[in-house]
């Protein structure tokens, strides 16, 4: 009783994690994980009379639903086991359905790092696409006052955005979200105040000018870029305002793989030894995405107090 108690008093942001299933309903996603190979597939979302097809092997939704995570299921032959398994945001986001190329997990990681976000702030998004990036930045921001203002000029991928928030984790974050169709200098309020800029769009130096207003002081704009000529006209733009540009990365990620395995000694024929498999996943390096350049707002603070803002990293020491 009293422990119940304390958890009605707590704030609703607090009991966020409430979404975690007791079981798996319709509407849900799982990730079923093959008990042979390991490997994962994305199901879903779930619906009483669907089913799917893994190697001539049917799974029905309808033995998923009302299971608990972690419940070993088999294809309707008996042919294949799978241990279902909550999807976590990387694995959903990569695995759902997609109108365009989403911002990866390893990316959006590094962007939510170099926003320095904190729950409550405001976060502007140009360039919703899919709606992967967004969803990072809801959670990140998710608590009293946390929104993320998101724009795009393609209605069909801010509709499509709008579906896969909705569906993740039953739509734990829908309501952080706010959507907006058109272009952002046009789009956006122009009292509004953000904590953090996301510019995912082919020319962000159009858009830097105007939306700078709406940046607080010494906050940071991110902008996600494929090639380095977009890096260069934009380092070009940046000189004309009060911006100066603190880092320009790529994240790669390199996954290893690490496994048992079992090995046969060359003087006894069968005679086996165990060993271990570890190896890159050469194959399956999560390279080159994009460069990712992060601008701190430096604009003078009042009219006595004018600092020099530059477009290097380097301190620069005062000559006596």
């Amino acid at each position: 009783m009293f422990s119940s108690t304390i958890r009605r008093s707590l704030p609703t942001w607090r009991r966020s994690r409430a979404y975690l299933y007791s079981t798996f309903a319709e509407g849900d996603y799982c990730m079923m994980r093959e008990l042979r190979s390991g490997r994962k597939s994305l199901i879903g979302p779930l619906e009483d009379g669907l089913h799917r097809d893994f190697k001539g092997g049917l799974i029905h939704h309808k033995d998923v639903i009302g299971q608990p995570a972690r419940t070993i299921v088999r294809t309707h032959n008996g042919a294949y086991g799978f241990m279902l398994h909550e999807p976590t945001l990387e694995e959903y986001v990569v695995n759902v359905p997609r109108n365009c190329t989403p911002i990866y997990p390893k990316d959006a990681s590094a962007i939510i790092q170099m926003l320095d976000i904190d729950p409550g702030q405001r976060i502007l998004e140009a360039g919703t696409g899919n709606g992967a990036l967004t969803l990072y930045l809801a959670r990140a921001v998710h608590g009293p006052g946390g929104r993320v203002d998101t724009f795009d000029v393609r209605e069909s991928h801010a509709n499509m955005a709008k579906k896969h928030i909705r569906r993740f984790r039953r739509g734990q974050y829908q309501d952080t979200v706010a959507f907006h169709i058109g272009s952002v200098t046009e789009t956006v309020a122009p009292e509004s105040t953000y904590d953090g800029i996301v510019l995912d769009m082919p020319d962000p130096s159009s858009v830097l000018e105007t939306l700078l207003p709406s940046l607080r002081n010494d906050r940071f704009v991110v902008c996600y870029l494929p090639n380095m000529t977009q890096v260069l006209d934009l380092a070009q733009t940046v000189r004309s305002l009060p911006l100066v540009m603190e880092d320009c990365i790529e994240s790669e990620w390199k996954e290893w793989e690490v496994r048992a395995t079992v090995i046969r000694a060359k003087e006894k024929e069968n005679e086996k030894h165990d060993a271990w498999v570890c190896r890159p996943k050469n194959f399956d390096v999560k390279g080159h995405t994009a460069f990712l350049v992060k601008l701190r707002k430096c604009a003078p603070i009042s009219a006595s107090h004018t600092p020099t803002c530059t477009t290097t990293t380097a301190a620069t020491e005062e000559t006596p």
